[in-house]
């Protein structure tokens, strides 16, 4: 992840404008656990907190990511052993999740140079059944979700989320279920944009992985989740897809703004991760905000007035 988000890092600053990074933070505290019995990651451990705090400095934001898996999983000297069997914060006990929000939250304000956080990602989406982690989230001091990407659904046995009954709107205030409006909810859903997607989107991608490999294809060397038959559903049918740069998506950034401004939309929110981006993406979200810098605000959640 380091050098994908280095070159975000560098578009970012040539053209002054603020980035979020929804940080997995229990990933580098599980680090800090496994240091004593394995030095060997001390290296990787300093260049993720020096980028973290350079992230922060240079005024990106750092906001609240939970993968709880990091609990379950370890380090045995030579690779990362990753149980997902509680890949979902809602696998765990109450009093667990409060620890885990809680201590996650912490840890992330110390890389960040005002120790404010106040929105968060749920790790794969998987924000649902939010009323067994509002508790939490409220006590840490988050007032903005920001997982749903509405017309969403996925189910696998590890993880699963269903964002098909999502207000059709820019964001909605809500209490213990994020697609559930309410007008006096603690909570700000401030959605993922999202776009409907063809197959013939997924097998051009599929060949032009293979023509041009090394300008398609991610810079980093990380693994989603699998996604069993998922695959196949992109391949030969149409789906609903969170607004991404990930890869050939970022080629889709004209269309859903031009889409979400005949809308009317307020904003549009794209997400990203920094093991999927590729030299394509990177040039395609370069000429994206050099398009569009002058006629929209390129801004984070800090500065979105809820």
């Amino acid at each position: 992840m380091i050098k994908p988000t280095e070159q975000l890092e560098k578009i970012a600053q040539r053209h002054g404008i603020p980035l979020v990074f929804f940080v997995d933070i229990g990933f580098l505290i599980k680090m800090e656990r496994e240091l004593e019995k394995h030095p060997s990651l001390t290296g990787d451990y300093r260049l993720i907190c020096d980028q973290l705090f350079r992230l922060s400095k240079s005024g990106h934001e750092l906001q609240l990511h939970i993968h709880p898996h990091w609990e379950d999983s370890n380090y045995d000297g030579w690779q990362w052993n990753c149980d997902v069997s509680r890949y979902k914060l809602a696998d765990f006990p109450k009093e667990e999740i409060q620890r885990i929000v809680s201590s996650y939250c912490k840890r992330l304000q110390e890389f960040t140079h005002t120790g404010y956080v106040r929105a968060f990602r749920a790790g794969g989406w998987c924000v649902q059944p939010f009323e067994v982690m509002s508790e939490a989230l409220s006590a840490a001091g988050i007032k903005i979700d920001s997982s749903v990407f509405p017309g969403g659904h996925f189910n696998s046995r590890e993880y699963s989320y269903d964002f098909r009954k999502a207000p059709q709107q820019s964001n909605w205030q809500f209490a213990v279920d994020p697609l559930q409006e309410e007008e006096n909810g603690q909570f700000t859903e401030i959605p993922i944009s999202s776009r409907i997607e063809s197959p013939y989107f997924y097998w051009k991608l599929f060949l032009l992985g293979r023509i041009k490999p090394g300008y398609y294809r991610p810079i980093g060397d990380g693994n989603p989740m699998p996604a069993p038959g998922y695959r196949k559903k992109l391949l030969t049918q149409f789906t609903t897809q969170p607004v991404s740069v990930d890869g050939y998506n970022a080629s889709r950034l004209n269309a859903s703004l031009l889409q979400h401004e005949n809308k009317k939309a307020k904003q549009l929110v794209v997400i990203g991760h920094p093991k999927a981006l590729s030299p394509f993406s990177l040039d395609a979200i370069d000429m994206f905000i050099k398009e569009h810098k002058q006629r929209h605000r390129f801004c984070g959640y800090n500065a979105i007035q809820i």
